[in-house]
């Protein structure tokens, strides 16, 4: 029987009944692998995707088949061959399970903190993460401060027993010629090697010590070449100090009340401005205004910026024009580097960060107010005004960070003063005093902030100058309030130095080894200061 004959039976017959004893054509072949693949498909997926069971179709199974076929001519010669139809959704639709969903790693974004890990695979996926995008907190749990690296200020001479440290500076230079100023409530100066200082049973002990006022020393200040310092002190006086013989060069009067802050023009070794309880800021130039008092220098101011931070008194009177205004406190100023010309100050009675123009003449009337070169403000908020501890400058000179009594550190754009741009806080973290301070790493990676608790919180911070990694180091090892921190100045070691009302100095070191066997021992987490991390969810 020719091909043509068998094929045009099968496609003609109204049963779907085959002659069994007939050859197999190319159609019997087809037409048997389709209704096999239909069969494995219906047992694999017996609903379809809208729910309904697969069933075959009614009727005859040949003629169903039949009407997927379709017909073409190929050399005279009628050939059926199976085409993919088009499936109903209810019948012949098969419901494929979805893939499951493949974990994506968050896109890189410029600026951001990573770990080390993830770092990593970023870096697989072609994602530019450089070495600033990797964050090194976790360096900062080996912080370590044993009984050897801890200074217990006792009474010296005339001194009062119980004497507290209120502020510690290093110096400028690094490895053997560093040196670390401590000043007390005693008028006392001590210097110490923090790098090969001896330290005994007593803890460390300082290279030299002398008396530099006779009240209490606020603040110190080291000049660019390391051989003077300047100190501020409550008897309302800043003294210039040659270090090495720890002699008195000169004494700078003009403030009413206590001298809070000292800081030297960037880079010059002439020109430092001080301020004060009374509420003024004094320029002084170690060139001009002096008088010659026996082996020392007397000094007069330069400038003077009266009431830089006034205050309302009873605010809620100035309608009915019973109210007054006040001149607060200035608590601290900076030196700017990118404009040397430029002053940034804080004070008691608000939030806000005052820039000076060192330049600008005096008010020549007592009741007229000074006016800034600008000014960064809050947003209103409605609350009352805050008062402000401390101010601290990047390496870079573009970020200025203030302590607020409010438990936050503002972050400030130092080249376009406005709004703050970021602010960091911690549970940890509580600025209930203007003794609270701040220090940045010189490495610009981490800021440290004391604590009214005896805290010190360190933040790690990107390029933007935020905690965008949400971790923070917190060192335990004060009893009391830990007021005044400082970073060493040298990328060679790490090394963080805090003073507290618990009448003590600690040194912070890195010491992995040192640090995982001393937490284990019950009597050393007793007295010495250990580091935690955490991180904020």
């Amino acid at each position: 029987m020719a091909l043509t004959d068998i094929t045009q039976r099968a496609n003609n017959s109204s049963d779907g009944a085959r002659t069994p004893t007939r050859q197999t054509t190319l159609f019997d072949a087809l037409n048997a692998a389709q209704r096999h693949s239909n069969k494995r498909q219906r047992r694999s997926a017996p609903f379809s995707s809208s729910g309904q069971e697969n069933t075959a179709p009614e009727g005859n199974s040949d003629q169903a088949e039949g009407k997927m076929l379709k017909r073409i001519r190929l050399e005279s010669l009628s050939i059926a061959v199976p085409v993919q139809p088009t499936h109903s959704p209810a019948v012949n639709e098969i419901a494929l399970p979805a893939p499951a969903p493949v974990p994506k790693m968050p896109a890189a974004q410029f600026g951001s903190l990573y770990s080390a890990h993830t770092a990593i695979r970023l870096r697989q996926r072609q994602l530019n993460v450089s070495m600033r995008n990797i964050s090194t907190l976790s360096r900062l749990e080996s912080l370590l401060s044993p009984e050897a690296r801890v200074y217990r200020l006792q009474a010296v001479e005339d001194s009062p027993a119980g004497t507290l440290p209120l502020a510690c500076k290093y110096s400028n230079s690094v490895g053997t010629k560093s040196r670390l100023a401590l000043v007390d409530e005693g008028g006392m100066i001590s210097l110490f090697d923090p790098v090969n200082g001896a330290a005994g049973e007593a803890g460390m002990q300082p290279v030299a010590s002398w008396r530099g006022h006779d009240n209490s020393i606020f603040d110190v200040e080291w000049c660019a070449d390391d051989t003077r310092m300047v100190t501020a002190s409550a008897d309302e006086t800043c003294r210039l100090w040659d270090v090495e013989q720890q002699k008195l060069l000169g004494v700078f009067r003009g403030h009413s009340q206590t001298v809070r802050s000292v800081s030297w023009r960037h880079e010059d070794q002439h020109c430092f401005s001080s301020a004060s309880r009374d509420g003024s800021i004094m320029m002084w130039d170690l060139r001009a205004n002096k008088t010659k008092v026996g082996d020392e220098y007397s000094y007069r101011p330069v400038n003077t910026i009266s009431r830089a931070h006034y205050g309302l008194r009873n605010a809620g009177k100035m309608s009915r024009g019973k109210g007054s205004l006040v001149a607060g406190s200035v608590t601290a100023i900076k030196s700017l580097r990118h404009n040397t010309s430029l002053i940034a100050s804080v004070g008691s009675t608000s939030e806000i960060v005052r820039y000076w123009d060192v330049r600008m003449s005096a008010s020549t009337r007592a009741t007229e107010l000074p006016t800034p070169a600008a000014a960064s403000l809050l947003p209103a908020s409605g609350g009352r005004s805050r008062g402000t501890s401390s101010l601290t400058l990047d390496p870079d000179g573009t970020r200025l960070y203030s302590a607020c009594s409010n438990n936050r550190v503002y972050v400030h754009n130092a080249l376009l003063p406005e709004a703050p741009i970021a602010q960091l806080d911690a549970p940890e973290f509580e600025c209930r005093s203007f003794n609270i301070t701040t220090s940045m790493s010189p490495c610009g990676r981490h800021l440290a902030a004391g604590s009214t608790n005896g805290s010190v919180v360190v933040w790690e911070l990107d390029m933007y100058g935020q905690n965008s990694s949400r971790q923070r180091a917190v060192l335990q090892g004060h009893v009391k309030e830990a007021g005044c921190v400082a970073w060493y100045p040298g990328a060679e070691r790490t090394q963080l130095a805090t003073c507290g009302d618990d009448g003590t100095m600690r040194v912070w070191d890195i010491n992995a080894e040192l640090a995982g066997a001393a937490k284990a021992d019950p009597m050393k987490r007793c007295s010495w200061g250990f580091t935690s991390i955490h991180r904020t969810p």
